[in-house]
């Protein structure tokens, strides 16, 4: 059960890609995601998000979001930028932080960490163990809070990591760092440890993950709040919004299942270092999501079925609107982060379902007060 609790303030409202590529090339998915953030400045969205992640496949190319903020804030002017998400357990903390607090400057004080375990197949090619994720992601990020906290640190000794006679330069713009937010997407235990260190909470919703366990995840971030710590819940769902609903829900169904599809193959054609698959294929909520969505004929037929219990939103902006609002109502997020531009979906389209939330749905989608 959600305990009671009312967001305060203006909703903020973000665009997320998994940065995807099936029938692309990387430049051209660059060039497209560059161009859509550049559009997404000036519609008045307040952040953009993508991935992080190694390795050859039609999951991401996204392996430096930092580097693609740092080149995406010379042609913006307000946007902020999220990576949702950076591996932790790949990333020596002394290093990830001056790299954060490098871009910080550099965007002129517009990076938002999102920190996680990280995709079990990417940790897989790095040759981490996923049974050490959860200790490597909390080491890290408990690690790198120090270092942006610290003015100096003589010695600090964790289980995987070390730093010695460091000073952070450059120091980030944001005092003392970047807004951190956490990522959740099935585990319990990650929501909790969001809320037991006061940083934020991404919650990846887009995936198909169930409505009630969402809800769960929420509920346990929240009651690991410090006493007197705003929470800061940054809700996924995927989303399109067209004219018509027919539209709406062919071009909602094409990116979601095609990104479904694309998540399912990479899981499932990863071994990890002892020979045996260890991914989302094993992890039930993940599974059966995917493999539920994985075809525009599965999504549109769970969609109908479940309804508001996949975060997938299709729809006319009066039926988007709506929607949302039951979301906002039972979530309470402080920031929705919109799933438009995922799987095989053309640029065009994106781009138009982008002018039509802006232009039809931003204004009362910010003062839904949850």
């Amino acid at each position: 059960m959600l305990r009671p609790y009312v967001r305060r303030g203006i909703l903020k409202i973000g665009l997320f890609t998994e940065f995807s590529y099936p029938g692309k090339s990387e430049e051209q998915t660059y060039s497209e995601v560059l161009e859509q953030i550049a559009l997404a400045d000036e519609l008045g969205y307040d952040f953009f998000s993508t991935t992080e992640s190694y390795g050859k496949d039609l999951f991401s190319c996204s392996p430096f979001p930092l580097g693609l903020y740092v080149a995406a804030a010379q042609r913006t002017k307000r946007i902020r930028f999220l990576t949702g998400i950076v591996s932790a357990p790949a990333h020596h903390p002394a290093i990830l932080a001056s790299e954060v607090a490098a871009a910080d400057l550099l965007t002129g004080g517009r990076i938002m960490l999102g920190i996680g375990r990280g995709h079990p197949w990417v940790l897989n090619r790095l040759g981490l163990s996923p049974a050490e994720s959860t200790a490597r992601f909390e080491e890290s990020l408990r690690m790198l809070v120090e270092v942006f906290k610290c003015d100096y640190i003589d010695s600090l000794e964790g289980q995987f990591w070390e730093i010695r006679d460091f000073k952070l330069s450059p120091p980030p713009l944001q005092q003392p760092h970047p807004p951190v937010y956490t990522a959740a997407a099935t585990t319990p235990e990650s929501a909790i440890f969001a809320g037991k260190i006061a940083q934020g909470l991404v919650q990846p919703g887009y995936l198909g993950i169930p409505f009630d366990l969402v809800r769960a995840l929420t509920d346990s971030y929240r009651n690991n709040l410090p006493t007197g710590t705003a929470s800061d819940v940054i809700l996924g769902i995927h989303l399109h919004v067209a004219r018509t609903r027919e539209e709406a829900v062919e071009n909602g169904a094409l990116a979601l299942s095609s990104q479904a599809d694309v998540f399912l193959r990479s899981s499932q054609s990863r071994p990890n270092l002892t020979g045996v698959k260890e991914a989302y294929a094993t992890k039930s909520a993940s599974r059966l999501a995917f493999e539920k969505l994985s075809t525009p004929t599965k999504a549109t037929q769970a969609l109908a079925q479940e309804e508001t219990n996949i975060m997938a939103v299709w729809g006319t902006p009066d039926d988007c609107i709506e929607k949302i609002k039951f979301y906002v109502d039972a979530l309470c997020p402080e920031q929705l982060m919109l799933n438009i531009a995922s799987g095989t979906l053309a640029q065009e389209k994106v781009l138009q379902a982008m002018r039509l939330f802006a232009e039809a749905m931003m204004p009362e989608v910010r003062s839904l007060s949850g």
